[in-house]
């Protein structure tokens, strides 16, 4: 899926396997537990763009900036920047994570909230996943935390950060919570109010090969 000659990269963004189901011989739109909505729902008709993926797609951005918000709830596909191209696909908003399986790759998630933004860069929602990987990422600008697991319940398996930069971000650069194993490593994480916050109920933190200096309030924080 080729982005955004497949579909417009504007306003807010579903990726989802299906939109609609059937009542009584009527079509219906679905009914989606993300965040920023009445009770943490929303129906599809909602957003501006819908986009069907399955699991093992890739999608593939063109580089540039796009002052779009994401939710993502189709397990298993990559979002990346076209290979192909010497710059990186810029999303200004947020880019939430909803479904199981998810790698973002080569991406930026850069600047401060906009339209339906929570002002939080990369989200991860840690009662609807198991895995998630964000690799080759610039995590930048963002008006609260740069990656940041929302949910008041549920436990990730194993949340993998490699060769990211996360820097100048208002609050945390990296925010964990509820997580078996995080693993961050090959980052880069300066400029944020914490480096790294490791939250509640985090089992097993591993942090390789990582730069995480110059950052305000603490460079690594440990929720005790």
């Amino acid at each position: 899926i080729h982005l955004p000659a497949a579909a417009p990269l504007s306003g807010t963004v579903l990726i989802a396997e299906s939109f609609t189901h059937m009542v009584e011989d009527e079509e219906v739109p679905n009914d989606l537990a993300v965040w920023q909505g009445a009770n943490g729902m929303r129906t599809t008709d909602w957003f501006d763009t819908r986009i069907e993926a399955h699991p093992g797609d890739v999608i593939v951005i063109d580089p540039g900036q796009y002052k779009v918000d994401i939710w993502i709830l189709t397990p298993a596909i990559t979002l990346t920047t076209d290979p192909s191209a010497d710059e990186i696909a810029d999303i200004w908003g947020t880019v939430e994570v909803d479904a199981d399986g998810v790698i973002l790759d080569h991406i930026a998630v850069t600047g401060p909230r906009k339209n339906m933004s929570s002002g939080h860069g990369i989200e991860v929602n840690r009662e609807l996943l198991d895995t998630i990987t964000i690799r080759n990422c610039l995590v930048e600008g963002n008006e609260w935390m740069g990656i940041h697991v929302i949910g008041p319940r549920g436990t990730i398996s194993e949340m993998l950060i490699e060769n990211c930069v996360v820097r100048d971000n208002k609050s945390f650069g990296i925010e964990c919570q509820g997580t078996e194993n995080l693993i961050v490593t090959g980052c880069t994480i300066t400029g944020n109010k914490q480096g790294i916050h490791i939250g509640s109920n985090v089992h097993c933190t591993v942090l390789e090969d990582n730069v995480v200096a110059n950052n305000s309030e603490a460079d690594i924080f440990r929720k005790d």
